[in-house]
């Protein structure tokens, strides 16, 4: 670790750097729709002093908690003597409210250039912390570089969690040393191939389906519902186990006919987020590591079994290109087809804990319609996160896809699953699924 004890000036690692450009033309009202937060529990037995103390450690620990972002650099700044914890009395809350109130006080958009871009919130009972609640800027972290913070937290404030300890005896990479190994002479071969991932996308592709406009995502009115199904957990498993594939690949074979359902289109380019979190030091770093990659996928008509296997690979490529410096693509794209880059279909898998042995899940799904955090931003966006009921969740433009759609694609969703484990995913052809998607759509879900 590259310790401090005055301002350190860097570039922009390219996952901070993507953060920025891509939230340049937002309005700044909405940039606290991009914030993350997570909630770790206080122990009864640990004061309020402890708690500070707990993220005054984790400031040390990490640079990216003590950094300012002013233009294309990021300011690593010493650590801070004390730490600014807002203290919140919410007489019997839960993690829900607790978390509700730490986002509360990030409602106001961070000042990157002249503040640390995160907010530590202390959600008390009756005097006592209850809940500690972090929320940052999407520049500081992403949801592994988070969790990372939340299972440090936790353990110091005494959790038995060998991941803790495990975390705790690293000494934590920073940003400021990669961004510097990313622009390195030894990485050039690694720029020089993404560079080269793109330009077959501009090659290959037609305009009218890549890339998208990035004034496409501008309009707020986002829509979300979220499939929750045991069931449907349990029978992606088994299609997994069958295919030889992980269930990642599965899910994204089904989206890509769903996107195509839903566009009216043949072809579709999906757009992945990749981790970048592939080798070491930087597999456990606390930052934004996320890039967006194009996934451009054509089923056709074909056994889903042979379809899936190929998305699997096609989406493997893909992320191998998923750290680049997206200033060179955008110039790229704007030299080629002479619009500013935007992103559109987005697929993000987070469920790495569903079982591919046989099991049998029962419970009845349940769909819900939900407020989702942004409102503007891709079209069309499937999420799909980890648990026992795995949270299917599509967020859409209504004009795209309106509520009475929305609902019928995550019960298509669910009652695919369902089909593949029981019939077997090599009896099933991409044809029949796109059918049958098609059919129950609404009339005017279908483009």
């Amino acid at each position: 670790m590259t310790t401090t004890s005055a301002v350190d000036r860097a570039p922009l690692t390219y996952g901070q750097l993507s953060v920025r450009r891509v939230m340049t033309d937002w309005p700044l009202d909405r940039w606290p729709e991009t914030y993350l937060s997570t909630v770790i529990p206080v122990p009864p037995d640990c004061t309020h002093t402890q708690v500070t103390a707990v993220l005054h450690t984790l400031c040390a620990r990490h640079e990216s908690l003590r950094t300012r972002f002013v233009d294309q650099e990021q300011y690593v700044m010493p650590v801070p003597d004390r730490v600014d914890v807002a203290v919140v009395e919410r007489p019997g809350a839960g993690r829900a409210e607790a978390e509700a109130a730490g986002r509360e006080r990030a409602s106001r958009p961070i000042d990157r250039e002249r503040e640390f871009a995160r907010r530590f919130t202390v959600v008390t009972d009756g005097g006592r912390p209850a809940y500690a609640v972090i929320v940052v800027d999407h520049i500081v972290a992403d949801g592994y570089g988070l969790a990372r913070l939340r299972t440090e937290a936790a353990a110091l404030m005494g959790a038995e969690d060998p991941d803790g300890k495990r975390l705790l005896d690293e000494t934590p990479a920073q940003p400021r040393d990669l961004a510097r190994h990313q622009r390195s002479a030894a990485q050039r071969p690694r720029r020089e191939a993404a560079l080269g991932y793109w330009r077959d996308l501009l090659r290959t592709l037609p305009e009218g389906l890549f890339p998208v406009s990035d004034e496409a995502g501008h309009h707020p009115g986002r829509i979300e519902a979220v499939l929750h199904s045991p069931g449907a957990r349990s029978a992606l498993g088994t299609a997994a186990h069958r295919l030889g594939v992980p269930p990642q690949a599965v899910l994204l074979a089904l989206t890509s006919l769903a996107t195509a359902a839903v566009t009216g289109t043949e072809r579709v380019v999906h757009t992945l987020q990749s981790s970048n979190r592939f080798t070491t030091p930087w597999r456990t770093i606390v930052s934004s590591m996320n890039q967006y990659v194009p996934l451009p996928l054509e089923p056709g008509a074909a056994p889903f079994e042979r379809y899936a296997r190929r998305v699997h690979g096609a989406a493997l490529k893909a992320y191998r290109c998923g750290t680049y410096d997206l200033d060179a693509v955008t110039e790229l794209v704007r030299a080629e087809r002479g619009i500013a880059l935007g992103f559109d279909h987005f697929f993000n898998f987070m469920a790495h804990d569903v079982p591919t042995d046989a099991q049998d899940a029962c419970g009845p799904r349940r769909i819900e319609a939900t407020t989702p955090y942004r409102q503007i931003g891709p079209r069309l966006d499937v999420k799909v996160r980890g648990g026992p009921d795995m949270p299917l969740v599509v967020r859409a433009d209504p004009g795209l896809l309106p509520q009475p759609g929305l609902h019928a694609l995550l019960a298509w969703y669910d009652d695919e699953l369902h089909r593949l484990a029981a019939d077997g995913p090599k009896a099933t052809t991409t044809d029949e699924l796109l059918g049958r998607c098609r059919s129950t759509l609404p009339s005017e879900a279908r483009s």
